[in-house]
């Protein structure tokens, strides 16, 4: 560094009571090892001292130099030299220009130290001006120095340089009586801490901002004043006055606390504090609003701070209202309660399938159902749709994959579910064959809709209805359909032979249409049995009494009938009842009926055989007048062995016996 003569010519304001006092205060730092830019700061806490004037490295005049002598004197700067080369703050000299009007124009540096270049990122500063560095620099900085010089007032001041990107702590004083014009600069770049002070004021606001925004209250409460201060957020949700901040104790806080919800909150409360490693509580509750009464729903963090013996001497907290969220999950767990309880008194089958992993909706239809039988599952379901399989709970559904209703052995199955599928999951009103636990059929109505995300189906709502009674009765109604029409054909075509024979072997027409009458009245009266039995079969015993009724006569036991219950078939009581009127018939008019004291015995009985049971039945004549056999066979007896045998797939015989005429049959009852 090039020294300049007239520094040793400094003299009144800028001498030893203020350089040294702050050099000294440095070169200590630097013994300790403690010397920072940061510590520029601190020339502004200094309380700057005389010293002696030959230790002040800048003697006050020519004549306090020729007592020791020039060779005294740069003996007496040495220390301060490597002073100023030492310290990381910047030091400067510089001369102040002005323009005729006595303004302050710039300024030309004389002496630099090594820290300079370092703290302003000038290059070569020594003999060039300010302006011709950097012609940017801001007026602020050549008027202060100016007023510096022409007043002789040290200043000590933070100030941005925009045109070198910095902000500088700085003292300056000036050197030389009232004529000079010189300035001693002593400064730090505090930029880093500049920023970081912009930094943190701007994350304050920040934090200011969002919880306003989202009406987050901060507190900071003090155990030894027992005063909290509160943000406006804070007073505002519990609906205090502004100004109760720094006033607001923790008595007054649970106050406020809802009074079902205070004695928790206070043995929480001193829970936590008494315990010397809790350092966060976190909890819900409510509060009543001190201005209105108003209920409402907290949220409280708290952070507990503690001494290093771990005793809580302060809190820092935030607590923001939750009363809409609470309100929420309320109006949610009613409408799931209401849909629990909706479901598990349903009567009809709900539930939901999940797919795990999710089902690729693009794939072919086949594919999908492959991974459905793959991936799907029961998840949830009420006691309904498990009892429709025959399972006691709806824990007993849950879990199970589609194959247990709809096999993937099924045809009929496959073919439902990729209706399914090629419906995009969403059907109304399908109908399906199923099975239960038992192997069943079981039939359904379905109405389904699933969740597609991503084109993936992740789940399959349902509600389906048991409809198998209805599709029973649907297929039994089918069935009498085909069976009625069967047997009106078969019944216009008995008729019609009934009438054809009649007429062609009746001697007259007045007993063509006796004997055409009786025939079709038994016919009309197995028709009622067999109607009052909705066809579905009837009883031997009542189809003989309802078709000898009209051969009976009220006290007389001359028609007598023994033998176990069987029940027939439709074809068979027809064709049954025809005989039995053929018979009946016949013994009015020629056998044991046709006289007072005849009698007819018909007994039945059921045969074990293979493969299956054998109806045999017996018509026996007895104390009727002497038979004889015909001549030739009439239509009655032809319609017994021919027609009833053929009916019942079975044998009949009619024997004239002189006792009586007799009649038996055998037919299978299966």
């Amino acid at each position: 560094m090039q020294r300049d003569p007239s520094i040793q010519e400094a003299r009144d304001v800028c001498t030893t009571e203020q350089i040294h006092g702050y050099l000294g205060y440095t070169a200590e730092r630097c013994r300790r090892g403690r010397n920072s830019p940061a510590d520029a700061r601190a020339m502004n806490e200094i309380v700057l001292k005389d010293a002696p004037d030959r230790r002040s490295g800048f003697p006050r005049g020519t004549s306090e130099a020729s007592r020791g002598g020039e060779a005294a004197q740069s003996q007496s700067d040495i220390p301060y030299r490597a002073l100023f080369d030492a310290i990381d703050q910047g030091f400067s000299v510089v001369d102040l220009i002005f323009d005729e009007d006595g303004r302050p124009v710039d300024y030309v540096f004389v002496e630099v130290n090594p820290a300079f270049e370092a703290q302003t990122g000038l290059h070569d500063a020594v003999g060039r001006s300010m302006r011709s560095l950097h012609p940017e620099h801001e007026d602020h900085w050549f008027e202060t120095y100016g007023r510096v010089a022409l007043t002789g007032e040290s200043v000590r001041f933070e100030h941005e340089a925009s045109a070198l990107g910095r902000w500088y702590n700085v003292f300056a004083c000036r050197i030389g009586g009232p004529d000079s014009r010189r300035v001693a600069i002593l400064f730090s770049d505090i930029t880093a801490s500049k920023r970081a002070e912009t930094a943190s004021r701007e994350s304050e606001e920040r934090l200011r901002q969002v919880q306003e925004a989202a009406r987050i209250g901060s507190f900071e409460f003090d155990r030894a004043s027992n005063t909290a201060i509160a943000s406006p957020e804070y007073l505002e949700l519990y609906g205090l006055p502004g100004d109760m901040s720094g006033f607001f104790s923790y008595d007054k806080w649970v106050a406020l606390v809802h009074p079902e919800d205070r004695a928790r909150i206070e043995a929480e409360t001193r829970a936590a504090v008494a315990d010397p490693d809790r350092t966060q509580l976190d909890y819900e509750f409510r509060i009543v609003r001190a201005d209105n009464g108003e209920v409402r729903w907290v949220t409280a963090r708290t952070k507990l701070i503690r001494n290093d013996k771990g005793r809580f001497l302060r809190s820092l907290g935030a607590q923001w209202d939750v009363t809409a969220e609470k309100d929420a999950e309320v109006a949610l767990r009613k409408s799931e309660e209401r849909y629990r309880s909706f479901i598990a008194h349903s009567t009809e089958g709900i539930w939901l399938l999940e797919f795990d992993p999710p089902l690729d909706t693009s794939l072919p239809a086949d594919e999908q159902v492959e991974l459905a039988y793959r991936n799907g599952r029961f998840v949830d379901c009420n006691d309904a749709m498990a009892g429709m399989y025959g399972l006691a709970h709806a824990e007993d559904l849950i879990g199970k994959t589609l194959g247990f209703p709809l096999p993937s052995s099924d045809p009929e199955a496959r073919a439902y579910l990729a209706a399914v599928v090629r419906s995009g999951y969403n059907q109304t009103g399908v109908e399906s064959a199923e099975q239960d636990l038992a192997g069943n059929r079981k039939y359904f109505d379905n109405s389904m809709t699933g969740v597609v995300e991503d084109g993936v189906l992740r789940r399959l709502w349902g509600i389906q209805r048991d409809i198998t009674e209805r599709k029973q009765a649907e297929e039994q109604r089918t069935l009498l359909i085909h069976e009625l029409n069967h047997r009106v054909k078969n019944t216009l075509a008995t008729v019609q032979s009934l009438a054809t024979q009649t007429l062609r072997t009746a001697p007259t027409t007045r007993e063509a249409k006796d004997a055409l009458e009786g025939r079709l009245i038994a016919l009309a009266r197995a028709h009622d049995v067999l109607t009052r039995e909705s066809w579905e079969g009837a009883e031997l015993r009542e189809i003989v009494v309802e078709t000898l009724a009209p051969y009976s006569v009220r006290g007389e036991d001359r028609l007598r009938m023994r033998g176990p219950e069987v029940r027939l078939s439709p074809r068979m009581a027809l064709a049954l009842s025809m005989a039995l009127q053929e018979l009946a018939t016949n013994a009015v008019k020629y056998g044991a009926l046709s006289n007072a004291t005849g009698t007819v015995n018909i007994v039945w009985d059921v045969k074990a055989a293979q493969p299956s049971d054998a109806l045999l039945l017996r018509w026996e004549e007895r104390d009727g007048p002497a038979v004889q056999a015909p001549t030739r066979r009439g239509f009655g007896s032809r319609l017994i062995e021919r027609s009833l045998a053929r009916e019942l797939n079975g044998a009949a015989h009619i024997e004239f016996q002189p006792s009586g005429v007799v009649c038996t049959l055998e037919a299978p009852l299966a």
